[in-house]
Parts: structure tokens; C-alpha cells; sequence
């Protein structure tokens, strides 16, 4: 049982994971996970209203309404998934038949019999002349050319189009986050783990915050490329929802059976470590599916 007096920090970031809902509500695989995070923040907002009255008009009763929470996990790098969670995206292998258009000035290519070479990050390619679009300008235009000339300024050319020098295609493989007017951020069970140290033994213990219900807001997202400062973070918003039995978030403060305390953990998402190398119950857990005298069920 936890003391009045005892007191605890909280310094480090946490390892977020996100699961995808069943029909239940209840949190099934896994869709996301977050060890790369330079701030997770958790916010609640609330409006009170008044009534008064009286001399002075003070006052007398006030009520609190309009519950909000919100968490905010900024992140120092990306994955696919990330940004796909992020925009309301949807992920495609599409390596086989996505258009990659690449323009280049045309001074930089090696014109060659029906075909022309150019270097792409170290890779050398090679597109048939029929492949690619040249320009040059007329009147401070930029206009489209059936074929180069001395007058060529670019050319336009699609990277499945490409061969390397072997003879193969040039796009290895390809991902696609496909960002479509009429889809938005989904809504996920999400978890995040960290540490809270103990104010007298300096110790740190396991905490963990749970969002039955997040709903990834859509607002105010960003996707910034820039040549100074900082590289760029990537923060995704969670509006938090009431879950159906009435939560909104939860802190669990726990520890693993055989740590320092003597109190054992009988957390349900750790049942598994009141066991020993032998699978004999050792923390007094019980449940119908792990009794007190029994083994571990098997699986």
C-alpha cells in the first residue's frame, strides 16, 4: 500500500505503443511503438463555473465542466507507420508502380545512342531517349521538346523508367503513404512506460500511463524540411476520449517481483513475472487461469 509521504520524480521520456481496438474496445496487435520519443506530455483542461451572489457578488459554489486531456509525443525520428498514423495516411508497397518524376539540368546527364546517363546519390541510370522530356526556353518559358538540342535546359524522366548499368530496374523497392481528402487519425489503446524515482531511495521504479481511448487529432500537423537549425522533429497530438468504463487515462506505478520491496507487483500486465525459473507461482497472484498452487497454464 502506497504511503502519503512517499514522493517520487519524473525526469525521463517514455516509450509510447499504440494498439490497434477490437470490437470490444479492448487494445489487440500492436501498430506502433515509440522508443525514439524526445517528449511525451499529458494535459487536462477543465472550465469551472460559478455561482454567485450576495454582497460583493462573490462566490458561493462553483462547479467543473468540460473536461479535456490531451498528450502530445514528439518525436526524434520517424517510420513509416509514424507518419502514416500521423496524417491519416495508408501504407502501400507500390515499388512495381509508383511514379518517382526526377528533373535534373540537363547539362548533368551523358547523352548516349537512344539513351542518356545520369547520376542519382552515387547510382548511375539509364533512360531511353523516348522515355524522358526535355525543355528549353522560349520567351522566359520554359516549353516541352520532342527531342535535346544545344537550346536543352532540362529533363524530366520517371525513375521506373530507369535502368542501372546491369541492366535492371532502378527503384529497388518503394513505400507509399497515401494521404486521401476523406480520411483522418484513427483511435488507439496507448500505453507509455517510464521511470518515477524514488524521493528516499533514489531508485527508480516503473510507471506507466494508459489511454484506453486516443483519438489522433488532425490539427495542426507538420512536416518540416529545413537547412539550418536542428533536424526536424515529428509531433503527433492525441485527443484523449472516455473510455466505457469512464477513464480517461491511468497512471500505474508498479515493481517486479524480487526488487527491492517487499511488496509484490500483482499488475496483470506483469502476472507473468510472479513466477520462477520453474513456473511456481511465488507472489501470491491468483486468477482462474493462474492459480495460486499451479504452474503456469500452457499457452
Amino acid at each position: 500500500m502506497a504511503s502519503i509521504l512517499d514522493k517520487y520524480g519524473i525526469k525521463e521520456v517514455a516509450d509510447v505503443v499504440f494498439y490497434e481496438l477490437d470490437s470490444k474496445g479492448a487494445p489487440s496487435a500492436p501498430v506502433l511503438y515509440l522508443d525514439t520519443l524526445k517528449v511525451s506530455t499529458i494535459e487536462q483542461s477543465a472550465e469551472v463555473v460559478d455561482a454567485t451572489g450576495g454582497k460583493g457578488n462573490v462566490k458561493l459554489i462553483s462547479w467543473d465542466t468540460n473536461k479535456e486531456v490531451t498528450a502530445t509525443f514528439e518525436d526524434a525520428l520517424f517510420s513509416v507507420k509514424s507518419l502514416a498514423i500521423m496524417f491519416g495516411g495508408e501504407v502501400t508497397d507500390n515499388a512495381g508502380n509508383q511514379e518517382v518524376l526526377k528533373t535534373v539540368p540537363y547539362k548533368s546527364v551523358t547523352a548516349g545512342t537512344g539513351e542518356f546517363t545520369v547520376v542519382v546519390n552515387g547510382t548511375e541510370l539509364h533512360i531511353a531517349d523516348n522515355k524522358a522530356t526535355y525543355f528549353k526556353y522560349v520567351d522566359d518559358k520554359v516549353v516541352p521538346q520532342e527531342a535535346a538540342d544545344q537550346d536543352t535546359e532540362f529533363v524530366t524522366f520517371d525513375i521506373l523508367d530507369a535502368t542501372t548499368s546491369a541492366g535492371g530496374k532502378a527503384m529497388a523497392n518503394g513505400l507509399e503513404i497515401r494521404i486521401d481528402a476523406s480520411k483522418f487519425g484513427g483511435t488507439y489503446y496507448i500505453t507509455g512506460d517510464t521511470y518515477a524515482r524514488n524521493y528516499q531511495s533514489g531508485k527508480d521504479e516503473f510507471l506507466q500511463f494508459i489511454i484506453p481511448k486516443g483519438k489522433v487529432s488532425s490539427e495542426d500537423l507538420s512536416l518540416t524540411m529545413e537547412a539550418d537549425g536542428d533536424p526536424a522533429t515529428f509531433t503527433m497530438n492525441v485527443n484523449v476520449l472516455k473510455a466505457a468504463d469512464g477513464s480517461m487515462f491511468k497512471l500505474v506505478k508498479y515493481t517486479l517481483a524480487g526488487g527491492d520491496t517487499s511488496d509484490k507487483n500483482k499488475g496483470v500486465a506483469s502476472v507473468l513475472k510472479n513466477y520462477d525459473d520453474e513456473g511456481v507461482e511465488n507472489a501470491g497472484y491468483e486468477s482462474d487461469a493462474y492459480p495460486v498452487s499451479g504452474s503456469l497454464p500452457t499457452v
